[in-house]
Protein backbone atom coordinates (compact mmCIF):
# COMPACT_ATOMS: atom_id res chain seq x y z
CA UNK A 1 0.00 0.00 0.00
CA UNK A 2 1.42 3.55 -0.69
CA UNK A 3 0.41 6.35 1.28
CA UNK A 4 1.10 10.29 0.92
CA UNK A 5 1.17 12.34 3.73
CA UNK A 6 1.05 15.81 3.70
CA UNK A 7 1.25 18.62 6.63
CA UNK A 8 3.30 21.92 7.15
CA UNK A 9 3.91 21.11 10.67
CA UNK A 10 6.82 18.52 10.40
CA UNK A 11 6.19 17.18 14.02
CA UNK A 12 2.64 16.66 13.11
CA UNK A 13 3.86 14.68 9.93
CA UNK A 14 6.56 12.75 11.84
CA UNK A 15 3.68 11.61 14.20
CA UNK A 16 1.27 10.61 11.93
CA UNK A 17 3.83 9.12 9.53
CA UNK A 18 4.85 6.61 12.89
CA UNK A 19 1.39 6.06 14.01
CA UNK A 20 0.39 4.79 10.31
CA UNK A 21 3.51 2.25 10.50
CA UNK A 22 1.92 0.97 13.97
CA UNK A 23 -1.09 0.08 12.18
CA UNK A 24 -0.25 -1.05 8.71
CA UNK A 25 2.68 -3.31 8.20
CA UNK A 26 3.34 -3.40 4.66
CA UNK A 27 3.32 0.05 4.03
CA UNK A 28 5.36 2.49 2.13
CA UNK A 29 5.02 6.24 3.08
CA UNK A 30 5.99 9.43 1.47
CA UNK A 31 5.89 12.68 3.14
CA UNK A 32 6.10 16.48 2.11
CA UNK A 33 5.49 19.50 3.70
CA UNK A 34 4.02 21.55 0.81
CA UNK A 35 1.30 21.18 -1.08
CA UNK A 36 2.50 22.33 -4.80
CA UNK A 37 4.86 19.47 -3.99
CA UNK A 38 2.17 17.13 -3.20
CA UNK A 39 0.66 17.69 -6.76
CA UNK A 40 4.03 17.13 -8.15
CA UNK A 41 4.32 13.88 -6.62
CA UNK A 42 0.73 12.61 -7.43
CA UNK A 43 1.48 13.59 -11.29
CA UNK A 44 4.97 10.78 -10.48
CA UNK A 45 3.28 8.14 -8.59
CA UNK A 46 -0.41 6.48 -7.94
CA UNK A 47 -0.84 6.58 -4.12
CA UNK A 48 -4.33 4.11 -2.51
CA UNK A 49 -4.35 6.65 0.13
CA UNK A 50 -3.32 10.25 0.66
CA UNK A 51 -3.62 12.26 4.51
CA UNK A 52 -4.12 15.76 4.09
CA UNK A 53 -3.67 18.70 7.13
CA UNK A 54 -6.39 21.20 5.87
CA UNK A 55 -4.63 24.69 7.24
CA UNK A 56 -1.38 24.45 5.14
CA UNK A 57 -0.31 28.08 3.48
CA UNK A 58 -0.84 28.69 -0.11
CA UNK A 59 -3.01 26.25 -0.99
CA UNK A 60 -5.04 24.71 1.79
CA UNK A 61 -6.06 20.59 2.09
CA UNK A 62 -9.64 20.99 0.88
CA UNK A 63 -8.15 22.71 -2.20
CA UNK A 64 -5.12 20.43 -2.52
CA UNK A 65 -7.52 17.32 -2.33
CA UNK A 66 -9.88 18.51 -5.44
CA UNK A 67 -6.54 18.48 -7.50
CA UNK A 68 -5.01 15.16 -6.20
CA UNK A 69 -8.29 13.87 -7.40
CA UNK A 70 -8.19 15.45 -10.67
CA UNK A 71 -5.02 13.51 -11.25
CA UNK A 72 -5.93 10.40 -9.17
CA UNK A 73 -9.63 9.97 -9.26
CA UNK A 74 -9.04 6.62 -7.17
CA UNK A 75 -7.21 7.86 -4.41
CA UNK A 76 -8.71 7.59 -1.01
CA UNK A 77 -8.01 11.01 0.56
CA UNK A 78 -8.28 11.16 4.72
CA UNK A 79 -8.46 14.75 6.06
CA UNK A 80 -6.32 15.69 9.09
CA UNK A 81 -7.02 18.91 11.23
CA UNK A 82 -7.15 20.30 14.61
CA UNK A 83 -10.09 22.44 13.47
CA UNK A 84 -13.55 20.19 13.36
CA UNK A 85 -15.39 23.33 11.74
CA UNK A 86 -13.99 22.33 8.25
CA UNK A 87 -16.05 18.44 8.67
CA UNK A 88 -18.76 19.66 7.09
CA UNK A 89 -16.52 20.54 3.87
CA UNK A 90 -14.38 17.58 3.51
CA UNK A 91 -17.39 15.45 3.57
CA UNK A 92 -18.90 17.00 0.71
CA UNK A 93 -15.78 16.17 -1.06
CA UNK A 94 -16.69 12.69 -0.82
CA UNK A 95 -13.58 11.87 1.83
CA UNK A 96 -12.96 8.42 3.29
CA UNK A 97 -12.49 10.09 6.54
CA UNK A 98 -11.71 13.02 8.48
CA UNK A 99 -9.22 12.81 11.84
CA UNK A 100 -8.86 15.39 14.41
CA UNK A 101 -5.34 15.66 16.00
CA UNK A 102 -3.76 14.35 17.44
CA UNK A 103 -4.35 11.52 15.06
CA UNK A 104 -4.80 8.36 17.31
CA UNK A 105 -4.25 4.69 16.43
CA UNK A 106 -7.86 3.62 16.36
CA UNK A 107 -8.61 7.01 14.08
CA UNK A 108 -6.09 5.75 11.88
CA UNK A 109 -7.23 2.37 12.20
CA UNK A 110 -11.24 3.31 11.13
CA UNK A 111 -9.97 5.14 8.14
CA UNK A 112 -8.28 2.63 6.43
CA UNK A 113 -11.31 0.20 7.40
CA UNK A 114 -13.66 2.17 5.62
CA UNK A 115 -11.57 3.45 2.27
CA UNK A 116 -14.68 4.77 -0.09
CA UNK A 117 -12.09 3.01 -2.58
CA UNK A 118 -10.63 -0.37 -1.23
CA UNK A 119 -7.15 -1.09 -1.84
CA UNK A 120 -6.32 -4.35 -3.70
CA UNK A 121 -3.60 -6.40 -3.71
CA UNK A 122 -3.93 -6.39 -7.70
CA UNK A 123 -3.39 -2.63 -8.06
CA UNK A 124 -1.79 -4.01 -11.21
CA UNK A 125 -3.93 -4.36 -14.63
CA UNK A 126 -7.46 -3.33 -15.08
CA UNK A 127 -10.04 -1.52 -13.00
CA UNK A 128 -13.72 -0.39 -14.16
CA UNK A 129 -15.22 1.89 -12.30
CA UNK A 130 -19.02 2.36 -12.77
CA UNK A 131 -20.38 4.29 -9.39
CA UNK A 132 -20.08 8.27 -10.09
CA UNK A 133 -18.68 8.75 -13.59
CA UNK A 134 -17.65 5.90 -15.78
CA UNK A 135 -13.59 5.43 -16.19
CA UNK A 136 -11.73 2.91 -16.43
CA UNK A 137 -7.98 2.76 -15.36
CA UNK A 138 -4.78 0.34 -15.81
CA UNK A 139 -2.13 0.44 -13.28
CA UNK A 140 -4.24 2.84 -11.44
CA UNK A 141 -3.96 5.39 -14.48
CA UNK A 142 -6.98 6.42 -16.53
CA UNK A 143 -7.40 5.02 -19.63
CA UNK A 144 -7.84 7.72 -23.02
CA UNK A 145 -10.12 6.30 -25.02
CA UNK A 146 -10.04 8.83 -27.42
CA UNK A 147 -13.32 9.09 -29.36
CA UNK A 148 -16.28 9.48 -26.69
CA UNK A 149 -18.37 6.91 -28.39
CA UNK A 150 -15.53 4.35 -27.85
CA UNK A 151 -15.42 4.94 -24.46
CA UNK A 152 -19.15 4.74 -24.43
CA UNK A 153 -19.70 1.74 -26.60
CA UNK A 154 -16.89 -0.08 -23.96
CA UNK A 155 -18.82 1.35 -21.15
CA UNK A 156 -22.69 -0.19 -22.25
CA UNK A 157 -20.74 -3.70 -22.83
CA UNK A 158 -19.57 -3.37 -19.13
CA UNK A 159 -23.50 -2.70 -18.04
CA UNK A 160 -24.37 -5.89 -20.13
CA UNK A 161 -22.15 -7.82 -17.56
CA UNK A 162 -20.84 -10.50 -20.54
CA UNK A 163 -23.90 -10.61 -21.99
CA UNK A 164 -24.05 -10.12 -25.79
CA UNK A 165 -25.11 -6.63 -27.65
CA UNK A 166 -25.90 -6.90 -31.20
CA UNK A 167 -25.37 -4.58 -33.62
CA UNK A 168 -27.98 -2.71 -34.08
CA UNK A 169 -28.82 -2.36 -30.49
CA UNK A 170 -25.34 -0.75 -29.65
CA UNK A 171 -25.58 1.86 -32.90
CA UNK A 172 -29.31 2.67 -31.11
CA UNK A 173 -27.32 3.44 -27.75
CA UNK A 174 -24.46 5.53 -29.40
CA UNK A 175 -26.29 7.27 -31.97
CA UNK A 176 -29.81 7.55 -30.03
CA UNK A 177 -32.84 8.98 -32.26
CA UNK A 178 -30.18 9.85 -35.10
CA UNK A 179 -29.68 5.54 -35.49
CA UNK A 180 -30.57 4.25 -38.99
CA UNK A 181 -29.37 1.82 -41.62
CA UNK A 182 -26.75 3.62 -43.74
CA UNK A 183 -23.73 2.60 -44.58
CA UNK A 184 -21.99 5.77 -43.35
CA UNK A 185 -23.04 4.84 -39.93
CA UNK A 186 -22.28 1.10 -40.36
CA UNK A 187 -18.43 2.46 -41.51
CA UNK A 188 -18.47 4.80 -38.25
CA UNK A 189 -19.71 2.24 -36.22
CA UNK A 190 -17.22 -0.25 -37.31
CA UNK A 191 -14.29 2.19 -36.96
CA UNK A 192 -15.57 2.27 -33.60
CA UNK A 193 -15.11 -1.28 -32.87
CA UNK A 194 -11.45 -1.55 -34.35
CA UNK A 195 -10.63 1.62 -31.74
CA UNK A 196 -11.71 0.02 -28.84
CA UNK A 197 -10.21 -3.36 -30.06
CA UNK A 198 -6.65 -1.68 -30.35
CA UNK A 199 -6.64 0.55 -27.38
CA UNK A 200 -7.38 -2.98 -25.35
CA UNK A 201 -4.49 -4.39 -27.73
CA UNK A 202 -2.49 -1.50 -25.97
CA UNK A 203 -3.12 -2.43 -22.53
CA UNK A 204 -2.67 -6.46 -23.20
CA UNK A 205 -6.95 -6.95 -23.40
CA UNK A 206 -7.68 -8.11 -26.62
CA UNK A 207 -9.00 -11.06 -25.03
CA UNK A 208 -11.36 -9.06 -23.04
CA UNK A 209 -13.35 -8.36 -26.14
CA UNK A 210 -15.90 -10.74 -27.72
CA UNK A 211 -16.98 -10.24 -30.91
CA UNK A 212 -18.90 -13.39 -32.74
CA UNK A 213 -20.65 -11.96 -35.93
CA UNK A 214 -22.73 -9.03 -35.19
CA UNK A 215 -22.80 -9.63 -31.67
CA UNK A 216 -19.94 -7.94 -28.83
CA UNK A 217 -19.31 -8.81 -25.40
CA UNK A 218 -17.25 -8.89 -22.57
CA UNK A 219 -15.36 -11.25 -20.26
CA UNK A 220 -16.62 -10.40 -16.72
CA UNK A 221 -14.31 -12.62 -15.21
CA UNK A 222 -11.08 -10.63 -16.26
CA UNK A 223 -12.50 -7.32 -15.22
CA UNK A 224 -12.25 -5.70 -11.73
CA UNK A 225 -14.99 -3.95 -11.34
CA UNK A 226 -16.93 -1.75 -8.88
CA UNK A 227 -20.69 -2.67 -10.13
CA UNK A 228 -19.69 -6.62 -10.31
CA UNK A 229 -17.94 -6.87 -6.51
CA UNK A 230 -21.28 -4.59 -5.43
CA UNK A 231 -23.40 -7.42 -7.18
CA UNK A 232 -21.28 -9.97 -5.07
CA UNK A 233 -22.76 -8.01 -2.28
CA UNK A 234 -18.79 -7.09 -0.93
CA UNK A 235 -19.50 -4.44 1.73
CA UNK A 236 -16.82 -1.68 0.89
CA UNK A 237 -18.22 -1.88 -3.28
CA UNK A 238 -21.97 -1.37 -2.27
CA UNK A 239 -21.13 1.51 0.20
CA UNK A 240 -19.13 3.23 -2.99
CA UNK A 241 -22.77 3.22 -4.99
CA UNK A 242 -24.40 6.60 -3.60
CA UNK A 243 -27.53 7.02 -6.29
CA UNK A 244 -25.03 7.79 -9.37
CA UNK A 245 -24.08 5.19 -12.15
CA UNK A 246 -22.01 6.11 -15.26
CA UNK A 247 -23.66 9.13 -14.80
CA UNK A 248 -22.42 10.77 -17.95
CA UNK A 249 -24.45 8.40 -19.57
CA UNK A 250 -28.30 9.04 -19.62
CA UNK A 251 -29.04 5.41 -20.55
CA UNK A 252 -27.44 4.36 -17.65
CA UNK A 253 -29.26 7.19 -15.51
CA UNK A 254 -31.97 5.05 -16.31
CA UNK A 255 -30.73 1.80 -14.97
CA UNK A 256 -30.02 3.01 -11.15
CA UNK A 257 -33.37 1.93 -9.66
CA UNK A 258 -32.45 -1.98 -10.94
CA UNK A 259 -29.33 -1.48 -9.64
CA UNK A 260 -30.31 -0.85 -5.97
CA UNK A 261 -32.61 -3.89 -6.15
CA UNK A 262 -29.40 -5.84 -7.39
CA UNK A 263 -27.09 -4.89 -4.78
CA UNK A 264 -29.56 -4.84 -1.67
CA UNK A 265 -30.02 -1.36 -1.67
CA UNK A 266 -34.33 -0.34 -1.28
Amino acid sequence: MKVLIVDDEISALRDLERAIKKVILQVEISTTDEAWKAVEACRKQSYDVVFLDINMPGMNGLTLAKKIKEIQPMVNTVMVTAYPQYALDAVKLYVSDYILKPAMAEDIKRAFENLRHPVHDDKKGLFVRCFGNFEAFYDSKPIHFGRAKVKELFAYLIDRKGSSASNAELRAILWKDEVNDSDKQRKYFAQIVYELRARLDQYGLTDIFIQNRDAYSLVTEKIHCDYYEALKHNPKAVYLFEGEYMSQYEWANMRIGTINKEIGIM
